[in-house]
């Protein structure tokens, strides 16, 4: 449908479309000016989420806490408060409709509260930490006041909900801090008994580590009597005969071997020239025989010195080995000591860790449940608004025009699809049928008198032309 058949159409339908037209705009400016005015007033508060000043912490969702914050403006406990501090009870007019709605089977309080809370509208603006909070209402000094009342109701509340939980928090938070100190008490009082059972003195016992040197000491020494044990016993196998260690070392043997030797020579010169019987020669002999069995003698005594010294170090090895297993059970007796003494320190510190832990966690709850701050600021009180909200009449006489012409056009058009007529030649055109002439208005403008013939004229046959479509719908069916 192009524009020229449209206009066509109202054109044809124009006395139709301009009552329509005249009746909805009619009704528009009716609606218009019947319709109460209402007032917003509007309050900012500023909401501090970022640091808590008391806790330390940082909110990492600032977007979860100011929807938090919202719901809670929102909430029916905030409208109860703005019901008691308006004082709306005594208001006879919210008090008739409030027996009318409800016969007295809701409280005033709640009926009220959720009456407020239809006027009341809370919005974020994006992008910071404001909450504005709109109060619709036909009364602008009523609506500036239950907007205020809603945002200190708040501010009050929100401090509430802080110090309350902070309240019960710190109540058990000092039981156990009781509880906690007598667990202290009780973990250094074993801790002393222990000390004072075994003799210890001071936070750390150095004993422990003096036997443990003692008893490297010790194992040092046993290590060098041993070396010397083994060192007699190769001696006492080579002892006995001339190669022997201490044999050779005997200034007593080598001085009776190097005697020997020169008696030995003398004899040998005697013998060449003297006889067996020479009292020189029987003389040499018997120093020889002297002399050799002094050597026996001397080398036996050396040889029982070394057998002596062997059976000296084993004794001493024997009282080592002896004194180091006494040492060793001491030391072990010792250290389990200080490892039952390891563990009734670890139980003290514990124990002052959890006290120190649960004490910082009830002085900061002591903090804020005495705090009477908010982290919420009014930055803008509400004032009572000079103009209306609703209705705002340039645009609702707007709106009402452009809602007259759609239903006007609209109204021909219905007309026009329980009727249709030939309007322009796309009409009767078809698919493959032919258009055998058209029928065109004069191009010369008619006069005055020829008009006023044509209107007569129509009105005068409209009820013919009637007659005729009624008789060519009945002829079809």
């Amino acid at each position: 449908m192009n524009p020229k058949q449209i206009f066509l159409i109202v054109f044809a339908h124009r006395y139709v479309a301009c009552i329509v037209f005249a009746i909805a705009l009619v009704v528009g400016i009716v609606v218009t000016f019947v319709t109460p005015k209402t007032y917003i007033a509007s309050t900012d508060l500023l909401v501090d989420a970022q640091i808590d000043p008391i806790a330390g912490t940082q909110n990492s969702q600032q977007g979860n806490y100011i929807a938090t914050q919202i719901a809670i403006i929102q909430s029916e406990r905030v409208a109860s408060g703005v019901v008691r501090k308006l004082n709306l009870i005594a208001d006879e007019k919210i008090k008739d409709r409030w027996q009318a709605a409800t016969q007295g089977k809701v409280s005033f309080e709640v009926y009220a509260a959720n009456l407020l809370r239809k006027g009341l509208e809370v919005e974020p603006p994006k992008g910071t930490n404001v909450i504005r909070l709109n109060f619709e209402g036909s009364d602008p000094a009523f609506a500036a006041e239950a907007a205020n009342a809603f945002a200190s109701t708040y501010l009050s509340l929100n401090v509430d909900l802080r110090v309350e939980p902070a309240k019960q928090y710190a109540d058990w938070f000092d039981d156990r801090v009781k509880t906690l100190r007598q667990n202290i008490e009780k973990a250094q009082a074993k801790l002393s008994e222990f000390q004072r059972k075994k003799g210890i003195v001071g936070a750390t016992d150095k004993s422990a580590d003096q036997e443990t040197q003692r008893l490297d000491q010790l194992t040092s020494q046993l290590v060098a009597v041993q070396g010397e044990n083994i060192a007699m016993t190769s001696r006492q196998k080579m002892s006995g005969g001339e190669l022997s260690p201490d044999v050779q070392a005997s200034a007593a043997v080598q001085g009776i071997k190097s005697e020997l030797a020169k008696t030995e020579a003398r004899l040998s010169d005697v013998s060449l020239t003297l006889g067996p019987n020479h009292p020189q020669r029987q003389q040499l002999e018997g120093q020889v025989v002297v002399l050799r069995k002094q050597l026996d003698e001397e080398m036996r005594r050396v040889s029982g010195g070394t057998n002596m010294a062997q059976t000296s170090a084993g004794l001493r090895e024997s009282e080592l080995r002896g004194v180091i297993s006494s040492q060793k059970g001491r030391v072990l007796a010792l250290r389990q000591q200080q490892d039952e003494m390891a563990v009734l320190v670890q139980d003290v510190e514990a124990a002052k860790r959890t006290y120190d832990s649960v004490l910082q966690r009830s002085n900061q709850l002591n903090l804020e449940k005495q705090t009477d701050l908010a982290n919420v600021s009014v930055l803008t009180r509400a004032s009572e608004p000079t103009t209306p909200s609703k209705p705002d009449r340039y645009k609702y006489l707007g709106g009402s025009l452009f809602l007259a012409l759609a239903a006007a056009l609209a109204c021909a058009l219905g007309l026009e699809m329980l009727d249709r007529r030939v309007r322009v030649v796309e009409d009767i055109r078809f698919a493959d049928v032919p258009v055998l002439g058209v029928i065109e208005r004069r191009s010369d403008k008619y006069t005055l008198e020829e008009r006023l013939t044509l209107s007569k004229k129509f009105f005068t046959q409209r009820k013919e032309r009637k007659e005729m479509i009624a008789a060519s719908r009945l002829g079809s069916l």
